[in-house]
Parts: structure tokens; sequence; C-alpha cells
């Protein structure tokens, strides 16, 4: 997922032009909510990032003099928001791959322990199987560390070029190199060992962690993950089942849809930005 605008476009914006500028962020937006998504693991900790974000990129726009792309400057500006975004978040559970191994053991017993037949599943057993793989694969990014995290989603989630994530985490080259190669050992190892998408020996399967799920969300308790819309879902299915193909714990990485960004995303910013001195109709 890449941001490359119309240079038009932007020179426009950063002339003042204000219906330039709103279609210049609507171009942004979707990158920038994914990115949100992706490391705060919230979508309503996202949507508030993604607006602080686009409101930043606003403030800033004349600042931008072309020494980078476009894309990577608006990269840099919500990497470094996220990672400070991060910490502001207080009384979250920290997650671990530990933990999350012990979550998902947790989830095989049950089902094993009810007799859930996964062999036989309804249209809501296969899209809640669809959902726990989209949790399980946010949840294992949850598990990096943020500067890990932020490496990983831009080079294997996002495929930018080892230059360009350097650039946004404003590091060399050769320490985003190090930074990503400690995060795909946790993140492929992990799975290779567990999970049923990329080795078909591990014990791990979606569907046998639908009735712990459902357990926890009836008494009350807050599943792992983050919610998901039916479109999400829909396309979701058709990446999985072609990339589980490959075995390749990164192609499944990969298999999340784009997130839809909410429709109010921009509502606040505009208001603002109308009573900004720079911009105009």
């Amino acid at each position: 997922m890449k941001i490359a605008p119309d240079p038009t476009l932007v020179e426009r914006a950063r002339n003042g032009e204000l219906l330039a500028l709103e279609a210049l962020l609507r171009h942004i937006q979707r990158p920038v909510y994914n990115l949100a998504v992706r490391m705060l693991g919230r979508r309503e900790d996202a949507q508030d990032a993604s607006q602080e974000i686009l409101l930043k990129v606003t403030t800033h726009l004349a600042t931008w003099r072309g020494e980078s792309a476009f894309g990577t400057w608006v990269f840099g500006i919500a990497g470094h928001h996220l990672l400070n975004a991060k910490q502001r978040a207080p009384g979250r559970r920290e997650l671990s791959f530990e933990l999350l191994g012990d979550s998902l053991e947790d989830g095989e017993a049950f089902a094993q322990r009810i007799g859930w037949q996964d062999h036989a599943l309804s249209p809501e057993d296969k899209l809640a199987a669809r959902e726990t793989a989209l949790a399980c694969t946010q949840a294992m990014l949850m598990c990096l560390d943020v500067h890990g995290r932020l490496a990983y989603v831009l080079d294997v989630v996002f495929g930018l070029e080892s230059p360009a994530a350097a650039e946004v985490q404003g590091i060399t080259p050769a320490a985003h190199r190090q930074r990503l190669a400690r995060a795909r050992q946790a993140v492929h190892g992990f799975m290779a060992q567990r999970c049923g998408l990329v080795n078909a020996a591990a014990p791990c399967r979606c569907a046998r962690q639908v009735p712990a799920k459902r357990a926890v969300q009836a008494g009350g308790g807050k599943a792992l993950g983050l919610q998901v819309g039916r479109d999400e879902l829909d396309a979701a299915a058709e990446g999985l089942q072609q990339l589980v193909q490959l075995g390749d714990a990164a192609a499944v990485m990969r298999g999340a849809p784009e997130y839809a960004e909410p429709e109010s995303l921009l509502r606040g910013i505009r208001l603002v930005v109308e009573q900004h001195p720079m911009f105009r109709q």
C-alpha cells in the first residue's frame, strides 16, 4: 500500500487550494488509516490517530520541498506519530508471542473438550474463522516491539523498498534491515510452529478458535482482535485461500484486506482547514 498522488494535485494543495487539499487528503487517508490500524490494533485508536496525522500533514504541507517522495514524507509523519501514540495508551495489556501461544493452545483445548467439528462448518462459522485469522495476524504484529512492528509493516505488508522504509523511520537502510530481520524471525518463526495456514503440521486452525472466542464474548469479555466489517472479511477470504497455498508467512500477513476508513475521518479536519488563512476555495 503506497502513497503516490498526482504531483499537480500536491502542488495545488501546497498553494492553498482547499478543494485540492481535500482531494489529496482523501488520497492518503486509507494508507494512513491502515498503517494506524496495524500499529495500534484498535480501530477506534486508529481513527483518532489518523485524524491527528492528517491534520499534521495539512499544517506542515508547505514545508515539504520534494527532497523525498511525497508518500515517504507522509509515512514519516505517520510513523513518528504512531510510535508516540502507542506510548500514550495507558492500561493496555502488552502482548507477547508466549501469551498469544498460550491463548491459542487454550482455544484448541476448549474446542477439543466440547467436541467441536471443524469439518462441518456453517456459513457463520466460516465467517468467524476468517475473522479469527485476521485477528490473529494482527495480534502477532502487536507482539512485536513498536519499532520492529513499524519496520515489518512498512516492508512486508505495505511493500515499501528498504531505502524508503528506512527514511520513514529516520534510520539507515542497514539499521532497517536489522530491525526487519528480527521482526521477520519472530513473526515467521511463530507462524511456522503454530499456524496451520503456513505449516500443515502446525497445531492451530482458525476454525478451532471460534468456540473459545464465542464463549469469551458470551461471558461479557473481549476476544483478541479488532473489529472487521463483512465486506473486509469477504475480501480477505479469497486472498487468504490463495495465499495459504503458498505456505508463506509473509504472504499470509499480506492477505489482510485494506481496512476501510470511517466516513467521518475528514470532517473534523475540514472544519479546522476552512478556518485556516492559508487555504481558499
